[in-house]
């Protein structure tokens, strides 16, 4: 931030810092400031402290406290604020120093805080909660370093995705989004809802230009031209597929024996389906019946890998007559594919899940000019948990790769959960932008808390009590923590609580 960007006009004064409490637990960091009952400031507002070209610009984060007053004297309200910078002669700088008591207290300018913030960028995401002048923005490459959104049903989640996925467009990204509820298959429609409030951040109900819906083969999807496809065996990562389909280690390798023995036997001008490994393995179980020779527990995991396969199978996914989606259509410029889970098992979603993403990533790699592409992953901890992280290394490898190689290649992720604490770390740790909305459970807070830099503590104790569509974001790109009301989206979503 220069000097250019700073703006010093005076404010009439609304407080002054005040001496320390001798109980005062503040860090030397922060100081006390006492206004007039009269003043209401909100935890998260910016307020400069001092006059003319040196001066500390301070964020609250803590208060108003009352005390009854001295006979008098005039009652006010105390409040606690963090010291993000000092500004000298016109220049930030860290602030090693703290505020001498009486020294004034005044508003600051919005143009100035998103200054200080680092607030820059052409995505335009919302407003700080506590002055709707200053406009929250995110840089496009902020995407490329991937995104965590947090909070529990109701909290406003869906509304920031779609949020995120209408401003990646519009910088012609194109957007893979897994839809657990069949929210978004009505993107291309402007919405109907909150247009008064849309309008205050510049905004028109306006749809999404270009959207594909796709829907499992033998699932239903309330968008009638919804596209039915399928996966075809040969094209699967057959280590993540194994995974997926539950298999134990001595499954696994008996799994990639019979496919290596099918292939022997398969004519180069044919691939190998599901269908014939299975087969395969139903001739081995009825020689075994025939000649008991082989040792119980090998016969057991022959019979359970048998059942877990035709389960797969019966999902009528793997092998059926409906196309495959081609990767070629998902990297479009602009466009905006969704893969409707509504109607959709877990077992199917986590399938086509591991399949796209693969796919996502070697079609990358394979064409560095194709549009960058953000993913989407709703419900995120149902796909992989931190409780079946050693049984699904294969699939946690795949989603590590795909965000650590990918992102120099315009791969990006928006990894969505309410439950941050059943995630690996390793998903965590992947998320640089973090949009926090109400959560009440300790454990994904303290989750958060334990791996999220630049968010004053004080933040953290109105993670609960975040109001819909209200966040905490925190970003590389900011300074610090901002408390951010996102805006509504310009494009239709399916109400599905």
């Amino acid at each position: 931030m220069s000097s250019k960007n700073i703006v010093t006009t005076e404010k009439s004064v609304i407080g002054i810092v005040d001496y320390d409490s001798a109980s005062s637990d503040m860090i030397s960091s922060q100081c006390g400031i006492s206004v007039p009952l009269n003043i209401d400031l909100k935890r998260g507002l910016f307020v400069k402290i001092g006059g003319g070209l040196s001066y500390y610009i301070a964020q609250i984060v803590d208060g108003p406290y009352y005390s009854e007053a001295k006979v008098g004297s005039t009652p006010r309200s105390r409040y606690v604020v963090e010291l993000s910078t000092f500004v000298e002669n016109g220049e930030p700088k860290a602030a090693l120093s703290r505020p001498t008591p009486g020294t004034n207290v005044v508003h600051i300018d919005s143009n100035e805080v998103q200054a200080f913030l680092g607030v820059t960028g052409s995505m335009r995401m919302g407003s700080i909660i506590t002055d709707r002048r200053v406009s929250i923005t995110m840089d496009p490459s902020t995407l490329s370093r991937h995104i965590g959104v947090f909070g529990t049903t109701g909290s406003g989640k869906s509304n920031t995705i779609q949020v995120l996925m209408e401003e990646a467009t519009d910088q012609n990204f194109s957007v893979l989004v897994f839809d657990v509820e069949g929210e978004y298959v009505n993107m291309d429609e402007p919405t109907e809802m909150l247009i008064d409030r849309l309008s205050t951040f510049n905004k028109k109900p306006a749809g999404v230009r270009d959207l594909h819906v796709y829907v499992p083969n033998s699932c239903f999807s309330h968008r009638t031209d919804a596209v039915k496809f399928g996966i075809t065996f040969k094209d699967v990562e057959k280590g993540v597929f194994a995974e997926v389909c539950g298999l134990t280690r001595m499954e696994e390798l008996y799994f990639l024996d019979i496919i290596e023995k099918v292939a022997a036997v398969t004519p180069e001008s044919k691939v190998i389906t599901l269908g014939a490994v299975i087969e395969r393995l139903t001739t081995r179980l009825k020689g075994q019946t025939d000649r008991p020779s082989m040792p119980p527990f090998i016969a057991e995991a022959h019979t359970t890998l048998y059942s877990k396969l035709r389960l797969m199978q019966g999902q009528h996914l793997i092998d059926v007559e409906a196309p495959s989606i081609m990767m070629k259509d998902v990297f479009k410029g602009g466009r905006v594919s969704v893969v409707d889970f509504s109607d959709a098992s877990d077992y199917i979603r986590n399938v086509i899940m591991a399949d796209l993403l693969d796919k996502a990533f070697k079609y990358k790699i394979a064409n560095p000019d194709t549009p960058q592409l953000l993913i989407v992953l709703e419900e995120a901890h149902a796909f992989i948990s931190r409780e079946k992280r050693d049984r699904m290394l294969a699939t946690l490898m795949l989603i590590i790769e795909t965000a650590r190689r990918g992102r120099k290649r315009g791969l990006s992720l928006g990894i969505v959960t309410q439950q941050p604490a059943h995630l690996p770390s390793e998903l965590l740790e992947l998320c640089n932008t973090r949009i926090i909305h109400r959560m009440s459970s300790s454990a994904n807070i303290d989750v958060l808390k334990e791996s999220t830099g630049n968010v004053p503590e004080a933040l953290w104790y109105t993670v609960p009590s975040l109001g819909r569509g209200e966040t905490i974001i925190s970003s590389h790109k900011y300074s610090r923590a901002l408390s951010v009301l996102m805006r509504p989206t310009s494009s239709k979503r399916i109400a599905t609580e």
